[in-house]
């Protein structure tokens, strides 16, 4: 398979960013010094180069040309090269994983609320259904469609954070792999500016379920209140319910028949509902030519790798 023209998915730009490719800056320092040294020794000016000096001076001119690619690098090209030559898509999912596809549409509402009650920002949102590509990158982003991209360029992406342990703070930065990211679907959409978009919406009643379940096994399956286990596990039932539902009364209108723990009046009591405006973080990036210049610099470095499996 010819890899020259391979598209990097918009998912795969972090990886490929990844170590150095090369040298470094400070070896390049390092570099030019004993390059001028050894310049100005074949005119008289300085000494020769030293034994040791003349050792590293070869170590770096060769590191410089042979651009090596980190080996985390190599690790997921080779991955990429096992499954395009073999028609093979890696599957990889966990709970984290799975909340991000379930509630995908409801993170999207969550949003749009947010613009519109914290922000006053009315905006109906539709989702985008097209993968773009260009010389370089495929990408399917969230939000908006195309068009709208075209007219505003602006886009957006969501994720779904599990809870609140997994949710950012204000300070912290956006994520380098969603950084990446992003840069390729504004090189793609030609929009100049991306936002991130955390959402921290209910965990769909399957997953709160498998979550309490894994409790249930834990602690040998306690059917009924004689089990001298059944109180603990009410409890981390209870546990599960605080870490997995922020708004209670979205989560019991979509599911009237689960079996809470914790009542709506002491729930609300209680005060375990999160407010709107803390369930929805935004991060956003501006185009970043710079970054995108180095990143296509090692797609063609990474192709060329992909085609080095070949042999």
């Amino acid at each position: 398979m010819d890899f020259s023209k391979y598209q990097f998915r918009a998912s795969q730009a972090h990886f490929l960013m990844t170590g150095t490719i090369g040298i470094t800056d400070i070896q390049e320092n390092e570099l030019n010094v004993l390059l001028n040294r050894k310049k100005a020794s074949e005119t008289g000016l300085k000494k020769p180069l030293t034994a040791v000096m003349e050792a590293k001076f070869s170590e770096l001119i060769l590191k410089r040309d042979s651009k090596e690619l980190p080996k985390t690098i190599q690790t997921e090209l080779r991955k990429i090269h096992r499954a395009e030559t073999f028609n093979r898509n890696f599957l990889f999912t966990n709970k984290y994983v799975q909340k991000g596809i379930l509630q995908e549409e409801e993170a999207v509402t969550l949003y749009q609320m947010y613009r519109k009650d914290i922000l006053k920002l009315n905006t109906f949102f539709t989702k985008n259904t097209d993968r773009l590509k260009n010389d370089w990158f495929s990408g399917e982003w969230d939000l908006p469609t195309l068009d709208e991209i075209k007219k505003n360029k602006e886009g957006f992406d969501i994720k779904n954070s599990w809870g609140l342990d997994t949710f950012p703070f204000k300070e912290d930065e956006l994520d380098k792999n969603y950084y990446a990211q992003n840069q390729v679907y504004m090189d793609l959409t030609g929009a100049e500016k991306w936002t991130t978009v955390y959402c921290l919406v209910n965990g769909t009643e399957h997953l709160v379920n498998n979550e309490k379940q894994k409790h249930f096994y834990a602690l040998n399956m306690p059917g009924n209140a004689d089990d001298k286990y059944y109180d603990e596990y009410v409890n981390k039932c209870r546990d599960v319910e605080k870490m997995m539902i922020f708004d209670y009364e979205r989560f019991i209108k979509v599911n009237p028949f689960h079996n809470m723990e914790i009542s709506k009046d002491e729930w609300y009591g209680e005060g375990f509902d999160i407010p709107l405006k803390d369930r929805v973080l935004e991060k956003t990036v501006y185009r970043d030519e710079t970054f995108l210049k180095e990143l296509k610099e090692r797609v063609v470095i990474g192709r060329k790798y992909l085609n080095s499996l070949n042999k």
